[in-house]
């Protein structure tokens, strides 16, 4: 039924090591029940936007999916990867953290991609301790499922690097020149 989810699934994996996990697969046959067909276009969509290089609309897409199902994790998670593209952090994690919560606890790979985003998107700005503890959480989930991409995710927690601290602005220093004469 969602045979658009090959985009969907493409933007996902485009995340990192996530691409390699062996245990962890993309749903292959979902039931979508009543409802749930707007939301999954909405979120195809949304990914294919991102994916064209168009952020905005993907969260325009995203949340007119999230509102045609709300309990569809995929709008969220597609969200929060064009808020993050965006530059908008918070806003990025918080949608990927909603999208953690509404993927079923059976659903490993369709959580995995959400922790993963959010890890990469605090890694990316630098928010290491977010980052690393968002990294452990991923590598304790696929551990058991793929050991390589558990130490992979850990090594990419060993090498967050801080955003430097940006200097603040100083007073206008005074200048040497005399006022100009009225």
């Amino acid at each position: 039924m969602r045979g658009s989810w090959v985009l969907v699934v493409g933007l996902a994996l485009a995340v990192g090591p996530v691409a390699r996990a062996q245990g962890l697969r993309a749903p292959q046959n979902v039931n979508v029940g009543p409802g749930d067909k707007q939301s999954a276009e909405l979120s195809t969509r949304a990914a294919l936007a991102q994916m064209n290089g168009n952020a905005a609309g993907a969260v325009t897409l995203a949340n007119q999916g999230i509102r045609a199902n709300p309990e569809d994790p995929w709008p969220y998670y597609n969200r929060g990867m064009a808020l993050a593209s965006l530059g908008q952090v918070n806003a990025a994690v918080a949608s990927l953290t909603e999208a953690e919560k509404r993927f079923s606890d059976h659903d490993l790979w369709g959580k995995s991609v959400a922790i993963y985003g959010r890890a990469h998107t605090l890694s990316q700005v630098g928010r290491c301790a977010e980052a690393r503890e968002a990294y452990e959480q991923y590598a304790t989930l696929v551990e058991p499922h793929d050991a390589e991409d558990a130490r992979m995710a850990r090594r990419y927690a060993a090498t967050c690097h801080p955003a430097p601290i940006a200097p603040a602005p100083s007073a206008a220093a005074p200048t040497t020149e005399p006022p100009a004469a009225k």
